[in-house]
């Protein structure tokens, strides 16, 4: 009798069944790590294992070798580090050295060469792999490409120190010299700047190079102006003209043949080396300004798609800056001008006023000369009607001659020992009849004597022009002028209860031709109150005012009585 454990019907089937589970589990685990495998290609662009006990250490990575173009053999006693940017070699050495000491994962970021000799930034990342009693048997890792993020992260910062840097200053020749030494710093071996002017003339405004060596080539390139043409292929003249960009990947010889103004230019082209070249119009409001050339040449930099929309970017951020600064010199250039105009106006409207005053003062003696005529009463009222329409014509050509002098810098004050109290009411005294007529209750109060060191005039001319307004917007209301000393202040206060002000209008009153209500009614040049807010600040003092609508105003005028 055989035993059934020698049976060999009854052993074979359990060894079968195992040998068949072995396969399957084998060939699960194939699937699994082809999956990893895949998963990994699909998430990273390199993959590398490196065996800690191997005296080359040299990582294991088909991947990095059709990335890099490295061989294996290159890559050993961290020969990899070649395939990385110099600048980025150190870091990242130390980095992995760090790691390896500590038996510690590692995340590293650095720009890897190309097989093409481009540099691309990778994210590095690595960790140990341990057994049972942890000790390190392997490094795995990925390099995964993070290049576009880098690239809008190094863009994005760029443009915000361009903004920076263009909104630091509103003259246009300051911001193309920034925008020329910004790019050259980061973008470019080169950068040109062409502008075309509103008067339409072209200049080349800006020629920076990254070699401070070849100043002397720079200063050539400066004096090749583009010269528009009705077709032209240059560059800077297509975008100066048609206001397109132009992209040129590669530039050969025989391109540059085709695009120069002239043998001088294919010269001064060829000495200069362009490998590659970017062209964007400057535009503003539809308008073309100009043109921003970035010329690669010993970089090995590229120019592609996307720099071409970068740069456009930058471009429109400078075109703007450009176009404001273009803005505010046109509207400076206007208000020199328009002071020009109104100091020149002044004196020649002042000129015929002087005749006008004198035949007035002698028709006025003429009348007071025969008292018994019976037009005498008559005449007598037309003088005093002409003699108060050429003070005020006086008055207004005195103000615009003051806004002159304030513009130009001219304007001064001729200080003396005043009595303020003394000028208050003498100017008050000359107001009175215009109160009476308007029938305004016109009250006066001040203490018998306020000394200080002022311009006697001036400070006239502030309390007329408060008067001035009183009269104008408070006609037929109560109106008050107070005069006090608070220390080492003297108080000015003039009150009306009239039309009032807007809250919203007030700080407006105070600038140059500001006004709360309409010409057309009230008149006026709405120069009273920032004459007198520049006459007070010049002399030390402050003027405030506060009204409300439907309410009167009070403007307070505070005088320094000591000097340091």
């Amino acid at each position: 009798m055989t035993s059934p454990l020698l049976d060999p019907s009854r052993v074979s089937m359990p060894q079968v069944g195992a040998e068949v589970a072995s396969r399957d589990e084998v060939t699960l685990l194939r699937q699994e790590n082809e999956r990893l495998r895949r998963l990994l290609e699909t998430a990273a662009q390199v993959t590398w294992t490196s065996n800690p006990a191997s005296d080359a250490q040299a990582p294991i990575s088909p991947s990095w070798t059709a990335f890099t173009g490295q061989t294996p053999e290159q890559m050993r006693h961290p020969g990899w580090l070649l395939a990385l940017h110099p600048d980025d070699r150190e870091r990242t050495l130390a980095v992995w050295e760090q790691a390896r000491a500590q038996s510690a994962p590692f995340v590293v970021r650095y720009r890897l060469r190309r097989a093409d000799g481009a540099y691309v930034w990778m994210l590095a990342r690595g960790a140990p792999v341990r057994d049972a009693d942890g000790t390190v048997l392997e490094w795995v890792g990925t390099c995964i490409d993070i290049h576009a993020q880098v690239l809008g992260e190094e863009r994005a910062a760029f443009l915000d120190r361009a903004s920076e840097l263009f909104s630091s200053t509103l003259d246009a020749s300051a911001t193309l010299a920034s925008l020329a030494n910004l790019s050259v710093a980061e973008l470019a071996d080169w950068c040109i700047v062409d502008v075309l002017h509103p008067d339409g003339h072209f200049e080349r405004a800006q020629v920076v190079a990254a070699d401070a060596s070849q100043a002397p080539l720079v200063a050539t390139v400066q004096r090749l102006t583009p010269v528009p043409r009705e077709r032209p292929r240059y560059p800077p003249a297509v975008a100066l003209a048609t206001g397109s960009p132009t992209l040129l990947t590669e530039v050969t010889d025989a391109l540059m043949e085709s695009v120069a103004q002239d043998a001088d230019h294919l010269v001064t082209m060829r000495q200069v080396g362009i490998r590659s070249l970017l062209t964007v119009p400057l535009l503003a409001r539809g308008h073309i300004l100009g043109a921003l050339t970035f010329l690669s040449t010993t970089s090995g930099r590229r120019y592609g798609d996307e720099d071409l929309r970068f740069a456009q970017e930058l471009g429109n951020l400078a075109a703007l800056a450009v176009d404001n600064a273009r803005l505010l010199q046109g509207a400076r250039e206007a208000i020199r001008l328009r002071d020009e105009f109104l100091s020149v106006a002044s004196h020649e409207l002042k000129t015929p006023l002087t005749p006008l005053s004198l035949k007035l003062q002698a028709l006025s003696r003429a009348v007071k000369a025969h008292p018994d005529s019976p037009l005498a009463p008559i005449i007598e009222a037309h003088v005093d009607t002409g003699n108060r329409q050429v003070r005020r014509l006086t008055d207004l050509m005195n103000d615009l001659l003051d806004v002159s002098r304030i513009s130009a810098g001219t304007f001064r004050l001729q200080r003396e020992q005043v009595d303020v109290a003394e000028v208050v009411r003498e100017v008050a005294a000359g107001f009175a009849p215009r109160f009476a007529v308007e029938h305004c209750d016109f009250q006066v109060e001040a203490p018998a004597s306020v000394r200080g060191c002022f311009d006697r005039v001036r400070l006239a001319q502030v309390l007329d022009h408060l008067l001035d307004n009183a009269l104008k917007y408070g006609a037929g209301t109560p109106v008050s002028v107070r005069l006090v000393v608070d220390g080492p202040m003297a108080r000015l206060t003039v009150r009306d209860e009239g039309i009032g002000i807007a809250p919203d209008q007030r700080s407006r009153l105070f600038e140059r031709y500001g006004r709360a209500v309409s010409e057309r009614h009230y008149g006026g040049l709405g120069l009273g109150l920032y004459l007198t807010r520049t006459i007070v600040e010049a002399e030390g003092g402050r003027v405030a005012l506060d009204s409300r609508l439907g309410e009167g105003a009070t403007v307070v005028v505070e005088l320094p009585l000591t000097r340091p």
